[in-house]
């Protein structure tokens, strides 16, 4: 194995920095470097590191955020990070390619090991320069990881539904990269970008003479999708008969070129989209019942983006690190203003259009034409009410005379003081939030910004009870 790679600790404690440094020279690795996790990107970059590891201690949200800087820096750098109860879970890693788990207490030949496993695995990664990443944490984004490692190894029809800009796309690459075929072509075909008779040609070929102009063979994009996967986007937009052209492929796995007296057997695995109702063209009968039946084996819904807001605060800190970088500029932090608006807005371009606003921001170096621009009737008043708690900070938790007694008590210590008032506090911002949603504690925790694992803890300790 190389002993001469630059390997890259991320840890905000020096002492575990340190020690893990250490650990990494002793294992026979000769070059080494550390950075705190809100390092900015351009200066990670010039660390120029081989491979990371993250510190055992940071939490979740952290460790993601280092994941997607280095991600941005490099694609296939491998990462390994520790698995504690608030790091980052095996189902989060999983989505990760190139992130490996490292165990608390591994001996240095596995600890090796996994190093090994981890340059070999980057060598896989680079013939796969699109990988694709699912940014988020939310439930619906879990759900959707979880569908994609179910059926990614099985070869059969996928149908990713989900309005415009939601990431099907991202889907479909992510099924075909983690699939049996990944080593073959990832082909796409897009039904609303071409009229019919080009689409036609375009997707099955045609033969020398098939009509004026065809002067010499031409594969279609289903035999440079053998052996891999083909990926229909904007399946809906398919005329009546495609249709029927579609549906002999994925019943036979056979077509014939345009022109040609023989038909071809391709392998192929099939992933569509569409931003479509197909049960309501089906029943309007503009599209074929047994195409639908023959399409829809397995179903994965991308949500709105209105419908996962709290992964908006990661994905808007991955596009400003990612343009930010991209453009060679300092990262341009967002306001709180904005991140308000950003929480509060409908967002009905989706994710595409959260980007391609960040994409500006970065572009011109101002967020003030968010206001401008922004169709402020797509504001959700839930998250207006929410956002509005910032504005009125809660009421002081002591009074003057709680204080004066403080000062007279003789086992008086600011340490002591100080524990007090924070719990008290707490005490008073859980309250208020599980007033405000009426008792929910999933709603509360998310409005307190904390795990509800922890919200429950609080409430044990602080004996709150509805």
């Amino acid at each position: 194995m190389e002993t001469d790679l630059n390997i890259l600790i991320i840890e905000s404690d020096p002492s575990i920095s340190a020690g893990l440094e250490k650990k990494v020279k002793h294992l026979g690795f000769r070059r080494s470097c550390t950075a705190s996790p809100d390092k900015p990107i351009v200066q990670l970059e010039t660390l120029n590191p081989d491979l990371a590891i993250l510190g055992p201690f940071l939490d979740k949200e952290t460790s993601l955020k280092c994941i997607h800087k280095l991600r941005i820096i490099d694609p296939f750098i491998p990462i390994l990070t520790s698995c504690e109860e608030n790091s980052l879970s095996e189902d989060s890693t999983a989505s990760f390619e190139g992130v490996h788990l490292l165990g608390q207490d591994n001996e240095p030949d596995d600890i090796l090991k996994v190093i090994e496993n981890a340059l070999k695995h980057r060598a896989e990664a680079e013939l796969r320069p699109d990988f694709p990443s699912l940014i988020g944490q939310s439930p619906e984004i879990k759900s959707i990881r979880q569908k994609i490692r179910k059926v990614c190894d099985k070869d059969i029809t996928v149908l990713a539904t989900g309005d415009t800009g939601t990431g099907k796309e991202l889907i479909a690459r992510s099924i075909h990269y983690h699939s049996l075929r990944s080593g073959g072509p990832l082909v796409k075909v897009n039904c609303g970008a071409l009229p019919d008779e080009l689409l036609e040609s375009e997707v099955f070929g045609f033969q020398t003479g098939a009509f004026t102009g065809a002067y010499r063979d031409k594969p279609g994009r289903l035999e440079m999708a053998n052996g891999g996967t083909l990926f229909i986007d904007e399946i809906g937009d398919l005329s009546l008969s495609l249709q029927v052209k579609f549906l002999q492929v994925l019943e036979d796995k056979a077509f014939s070129r345009l022109g040609a007296t023989l038909d071809k057997f391709i392998d192929a695995r099939v992933v569509a989209a569409t931003n479509s109702d197909l049960p309501r063209k089906v029943r309007e009968g503009t599209f074929r019942k047994d195409l639908f039946y023959r399409l829809n084996v397995v179903n994965i819904h991308a949500p709105a983006l209105r419908q996962r807001r709290n992964d908006i605060p990661l994905l808007t800190h991955y596009f400003i690190n990612k343009y930010c970088f991209e453009f060679k500029k300092e990262v341009f932090d967002i306001p709180d203003k904005i991140a308000k608006l950003f929480l509060a807005y409908k967002w009905p371009g989706n994710v595409r259009e959260l980007e391609n606003v960040i994409r500006r921001a970065i572009a011109i170096r101002d967020w003030d034409f968010v206001f401008e621009e922004f169709n402020l009737e797509n504001l959700s008043h839930e998250n207006e009410r929410i956002s509005s708690l910032d504005d009125h900070p809660l009421p002081p938790v002591w009074g003057d005379d709680k204080i004066q007694k403080i000062f007279r008590d003789g086992n008086f210590s600011l340490k002591k003081v100080s524990k007090a008032y924070v719990s008290e506090a707490e005490r008073q911002a859980i309250l208020g939030a599980l007033k405000e949603t009426q008792w929910n504690r999933k709603k509360a925790s998310k409005l307190l910004h904390v795990s509800y694992k922890t919200l429950l803890n609080r409430l044990t300790e602080f004996d709150l009870k509805p």
